[in-house]
């Protein structure tokens, strides 16, 4: 019997316009009715992971930005927190600089930005719909590396955009031979950027540990490179019908796509 899923937001419980369709709400209550853990595991900081929990009625752990930190979700209690270090984080930061590429970072539950543009814009407008307890705070700064070096708040993680794809590709394999990090993507114009240990996989072995659940007793669902650990790590490992082939080679069984409700499908084949 399977005691927790484990669930992936954009591209795998939320539709192309980032929505969460009816059909996976009301499957997900029902799982959640049945005592089955559902936790969040997404790249997204906890604050936005939280608010996608209350929709769904899900309570407990919150897996957020990518396994860097895992959170409660009603007591919020810090139950694991691996940021990047200074000097990775600063190093990080003038890459982007010299490259003149567009870049944001997650540091205790506030996006740092040096303009509002991409995801920093979607948060943006997307606060204008929440009650102020759900909105992501966004802090628009002047220069990221003077604030990193004056005062230095440990970055979960950070997350590299640009619509120029061999531009992205160079500054990847730049990145990725950074020693201290970790770098995979979530969507085709971005790469992201945390401690090096740091994946989903890990931090859902971690809280299954916490919580005696056996890996053979957790479903995971996701569709992107930053899901793979995850659904690795899972007894059973779904991947979505929009997943990048590296997930569907590894899980399983694929479900249904993003837009065609593939978690409440998935849900239901394997736990309802």
């Amino acid at each position: 019997m399977y005691k927790l899923i484990a669930i992936d937001l954009d591209g795998t419980l939320l539709n192309s316009k980032r929505q969460v369709p009816v059909e996976n709400i009301e499957t997900i209550r029902e799982v959640v009715k049945r005592g089955i853990r559902v936790v969040i595991c997404s790249g997204r900081i906890f604050t936005s992971g939280n608010y996608y929990a209350g929709v769904l009625g899900s309570r407990g752990p919150i897996i957020a930005c990518n396994g860097s930190i895992i959170k409660d979700s009603q007591t919020l209690e810090v139950l694991y927190d691996n940021p990047l270090s200074q000097e990775d984080s600063l190093r990080i930061v003038d890459v982007c600089h010299r490259e003149k590429v567009y870049f944001y970072g997650y540091a205790e539950d506030i996006l740092y930005a040096e303009t509002l543009e991409y995801d920093a814009l979607y948060y943006w407008r997307f606060n204008k719909r929440l009650p102020r307890e759900h909105r992501v705070e966004i802090k628009i700064i002047n220069n990221f590396s003077e604030n990193l070096a004056k005062n230095f708040i440990p970055v979960s993680k950070f997350v590299v955009i640009s619509d120029d794809a061999e531009q992205l590709a160079q500054l990847r394999k730049y990145m990725e031979k950074m020693e201290g990090v970790t770098v995979v993507s979530s969507a085709k114009n971005n790469f992201e950027i945390f401690r090096k240990g740091v994946s989903k996989g890990n931090a859902l072995k971690m809280l299954s540990q916490k919580l005696d659940i056996d890996r053979k007793q957790i479903v995971a669902i996701g569709d992107n490179e930053n899901d793979y650990t995850m659904i690795e790590y899972a007894g059973l490992g779904i991947a979505m019908g929009n997943a990048e082939n590296m997930i569907k080679d590894i899980a399983q069984d694929i479900t249904l796509t993003n837009d065609e409700n593939g978690v409440s499908e998935a849900l239901k084949r394997h736990i309802l």
